[in-house]
Order: structure tokens, then C-alpha cells, then sequence
């Protein structure tokens, strides 16, 4: 059997064809390996892409949650506050009506008494002038008119006296409302109607005193009693002049 020797072209070829099948071979390599690569890579990416999401979508609600805390901690402050301003200003009506009803108090007394005190000067006054009238009366002196001015002034003293004697009720009742600047107003009212009163009283008296004088004049000194009488009339103008109903007028 005879060997056929290999020559050099032929060698070449076949190197070159190992060489062609190794690089086809690390081309398939490669290409698994990019392959492989992607694969991986997608999946890193598709991982890092939902831990992303999940740690956005955390955050945000770590936001909310932070904003709905900061939310309720200032409508808690808000409330917090207005129960506060609430609470003062509740003080200080409390104070005020505190301060209202020791002052209405302090005032209606200062009233009442100075009225009381100017009631009964007046009812001495009508009590002496009756006493008076009855003895010009007794010397032929005519006191109707003077008689029926003093009933008047009688009548409106006693009117006045009679309401100040229903004051304490009237000014407890404004201390123990809920307002009592607001209810001082029943208070004023009470002590300007007898105000009114002790005036009218006042000017009754004045006019009893008057009718007095004229009648003493239109005697014109008949049975010695003219200068009796005027006598009589003077001292009690003076008494009635005395009496000042300003003093027990209401500011």
C-alpha cells in the first residue's frame, strides 16, 4: 500500500478550514454570550425598574401620609387655639358681669338711698304744711286749692316710695341676669319713673305754697290774720325750697 504524502497547499487548506470552524465556533460563543447578557440585563433592569416603582410609589405614600399628619396638626392647632380664645373670652365676660353686677349694685344703692333721704324731707315738708294749712284754715283762710296741691304732692310721694321699696327686687333681678349692662336698663327705667315722681312731688309742693300766698293776699288783712298767714306761707315756702329733688336724680 503506498501513503500519498500531504502537501503544502493542502496543509494550508486545512489550517485554514480549523481556523474557520474555531471562529464560527467562538462566533456562536459570543453570540449565546450578548444573548445571555441581554437576558440578564432585562431582567436586572426589570427588576431595578420594579423596586424603583414599589420605593416610589412607598415615598408617595410616606408624602400623603406625612401631609394628612401635618394636616391634622394644624386643624388640632386651630381648634386648640379657638377654645382658647373661647375660654378668654368667657373669662372675661365672666369678669365684666363680675364688675357690671357690683357696680349696678353700688350704683342702684347710692340711688335708692340719696331718693329714699329726698322722699322723706318731702313727706316732712307736706307734714308740716298740713299742719300749717289746717290752722290758716281754722282763721278763715281759704286752703282749698293749697289742700288739693298738697293731696297731689302726697299722692306722688307715696308713689315714689311705694317703688322704692320694689327697687331691691328690680336691681336683683339685673345682677342675677345673664347680661346685666342689658338689664340695667329695667334698673334706669324703675328709678327715672320716681325720679319723675319726687320732681312732680317737688312742684306740688311749691304750688300748695303759692296757693297759699294768694289766698293770703285775697283776704287782705280781714280779722287781723293777713300777716299770720304770710308768716305761716314764708316759713313753709323755705321748707318746700329746701327740698332738692337733684340730688336723687339717676345718671
Amino acid at each position: 500500500m503506498t501513503m500519498k504524502s500531504i502537501t503544502y497547499p493542502s496543509i494550508t487548506a486545512l489550517v485554514f478550514c480549523l481556523l474557520m470552524a474555531s471562529v464560527a465556533v467562538a462566533q456562536e460563543e459570543a453570540v449565546s454570550v450578548e444573548a445571555e447578557a441581554d437576558s440578564s440585563v432585562q431582567t436586572d433592569l426589570g427588576t431595578t425598574s420594579a423596586e424603583a416603582r414599589a420605593e416610589a410609589a412607598a415615598n408617595r405614600a410616606q408624602e400623603r401620609e406625612a401631609r394628612e399628619t401635618r394636616r391634622a396638626d394644624a386643624v388640632s392647632q386651630r381648634e386648640d387655639a379657638q377654645a382658647d380664645r373661647t375660654e378668654a373670652r368667657a373669662e372675661r365676660r365672666s369678669e365684666l358681669n363680675a364688675r357690671s353686677k357690683e357696680r349696678i349694685t353700688n350704683l342702684a344703692a347710692n340711688i335708692s338711698n340719696r331718693m329714699d333721704a329726698a322722699a322723706a324731707r318731702m313727706q316732712n315738708i307736706i307734714t308740716r304744711l298740713e299742719s300749717r294749712i289746717d290752722k290758716l284754715s281754722e282763721s278763715g283762710l281759704d286752703t282749698t286749692e293749697a289742700s288739693a296741691a298738697l293731696a297731689s304732692a302726697q299722692t306722688s310721694v307715696d308713689a315714689a316710695v311705694s317703688a322704692l321699696a320694689q327697687i331691691d327686687v328690680t336691681v336683683q333681678a339685673a345682677v342675677t341676669a345673664e347680661n346685666p349692662r342689658a338689664a340695667w336698663v329695667e334698673v334706669r327705667a324703675a328709678f327715672t319713673s320716681i325720679r319723675a315722681q319726687l320732681r312732680t312731688a317737688h312742684n306740688e309742693i311749691k304750688a300748695s305754697v303759692q296757693e297759699l300766698k294768694a289766698a293770703a293776699q285775697a283776704t287782705d288783712g280781714q280779722n287781723g290774720s293777713a300777716a299770720a298767714v304770710q308768716n305761716n306761707v314764708e316759713v313753709s315756702s323755705e321748707e318746700a325750697t329746701a327740698s332738692i329733688t337733684s340730688e336723687a336724680t339717676a345718671e
